[in-house]
């Protein structure tokens, strides 16, 4: 009986330790995991900056409007790279405030100005020493962190440590270096007058309230069940939902950011969501996977797209334009009122052309603008809105909008897609009175169509 017993208790106890062990080797791969995610995050963001850097610098002395716009467009796609990989460091909040902010300023001025070159309105004197003195701020970041690269590659730096520090001691002085040198970059940005310009980012808008934010303050465990449900997860994988820290998103959402990963790490991709604290809306999504060679199509990338928004609390929503960025789709997505497509109310999703999954979301345009509002009779019919065109242009299309002006008010208007000669058009007509309120000029790319 003894024997027995004893065969039985050393059988548990070899069970007992191959489970602990696999539990080891599981453990040090998901840190591993890690580990490597926020270093290709740090080198991807010393390389977007300097990038940045180069293209400012290109952009000041360009003579070719053609050319200003590619490179006013580079700098816009950079700078939001840059965040996303910064967004992805274990840094603290209060690092990496201003940093972010001046990112998305700098990329959202690019963006204004390409806009105003591709209308025929090169920059001026005014804006061009604007953009040299962005030029300055950001080739000094870029010096900074390419230092900081060099202590890293010399001294190297445990990600898992800076991140525990980072959350002890938030809205504290850090004791790691990482961290110390972020915060020095951070404090250098802050001694910046604030960027003024007419684009969608600028500070007087930034402080709008959210008028899609509804509902009422959800726990953790909530937040962490909402991002469960709401991404396009692969089947026959068990993922393990966490907690990763509060933050808060562009256009002040605070919100609840949630990492998403599978139990094996080696079975899957690590997936960051963020949840509005109030109401529980998912804000942003993004999958860290790497996109392999395109199996789908354009059309089928736009179907899952839209399938995909279907099932969500976004609902009435149209495609407006959609960009292939490698081989991944990015759609656009704007509300529609009965006959009339709502431009400020927007949300985007990314979908992965190797499968067809979701791999992006955003919504804060939505959340910031959405609400219920009295739309206006048109005042004059199509016929008469069309009269107004240049007699130039041929129309291909025509439908009710409602567009966004840059002192923030929203107009009803008439869009009208055409083309005069090989170049397209949106032209926007006030409903209301006739005026010509807004042209965009589209530019088609084999990855989609920008509006400039």
């Amino acid at each position: 009986m003894r024997n027995w017993l004893t065969g039985i208790l050393a059988a548990a106890l070899i069970v007992s330790g191959v489970w602990g062990f696999s539990q080891y080797r599981m453990n040090q791969a998901n840190r591993i995991l890690l580990e490597n995610d926020h270093q290709r995050s740090f080198y991807n963001l010393v390389d977007n900056v300097e990038n940045l850097s180069v293209l400012t610098s290109k952009s000041i002395v360009s003579g070719s409007p053609q050319q200003n716009i590619r490179l006013l467009s580079d700098i816009w796609w950079q700078a939001n790279f840059a965040q996303d990989n910064l967004a992805q460091l274990p840094l603290s909040h209060v690092t990496l405030t201003r940093t972010q902010k001046f990112l998305t300023q700098l990329g959202d001025y690019a963006y204004s100005l390409a806009k105003n070159t591709a209308d025929g309105r090169p920059m001026n004197a005014k804006q061009t020493a604007t953009l040299q003195d962005l030029h300055n701020q950001i080739s000094r970041l870029s010096g900074d962190l390419i230092e900081l690269q060099n202590e890293v590659v010399k001294n190297g730096v445990n990600w898992r440590e800076v991140k525990n520090t980072s959350k002890e001691k938030l809205d504290k002085e850090s004791t790691g270096y990482l961290d110390t040198n972020f915060q020095k970059m951070n404090e250098q940005i802050n001694q910046y007058p604030t960027l003024i310009y007419d684009g969608p980012f600028s500070d007087h808008l930034e402080t709008k309230n959210p008028k899609a934010l509804t509902g009422k303050a959800i726990t953790w465990e909530e937040a962490k069940k909402r991002a469960r449900d709401f991404v396009d997860l692969r089947d026959r994988i068990d993922y393990v939902v966490a907690d990763n820290g509060k933050s808060t998103a562009k256009a002040s959402i605070p919100v609840y950011s949630v990492r998403i990963s599978p139990r094996v790490p080696s079975l899957g991709e690590v997936i960051y969501v963020d949840v509005s604290q109030k109401g529980g809306h998912i804000t942003m999504a993004m999958n860290s996977r790497s996109i392999g060679a395109a199996t789908i199509g354009i059309d089928q990338a736009l179907e899952k797209a839209k399938a995909f928004l279907a099932k969500t609390e976004y609902q009435s929503m149209v495609p407006t334009y959609s960009l292939r960025q490698e081989n991944t789709l990015i759609v656009s997505f704007a509300y529609k009122e009965n006959d009339v497509i709502v431009y400020p109310d927007l949300v985007k999703v990314s979908v992965a052309m190797d499968n067809g999954q979701v791999t992006g979301f955003e919504s804060l345009g939505y959340l910031m603008q959405h609400h219920q509002r009295n739309l206006p009779e048109p005042k004059l019919t199509l016929e008469e809105a069309r009269k107004k065109l240049n007699k130039v242009i041929k129309v291909d299309s025509e439908r009710l909008t409602l567009i966004p002006l840059e002192t923030g008010e929203e107009v009803l208007c008439y869009e009208f897609k055409g083309s005069y000669k090989s170049d397209n058009f949106l032209i926007y007509i006030n409903a209301l009175d006739g005026t010509e309120e807004q042209i965009l000029q589209l530019l088609h790319t084999p990855g989609g169509t920008w509006t400039m």
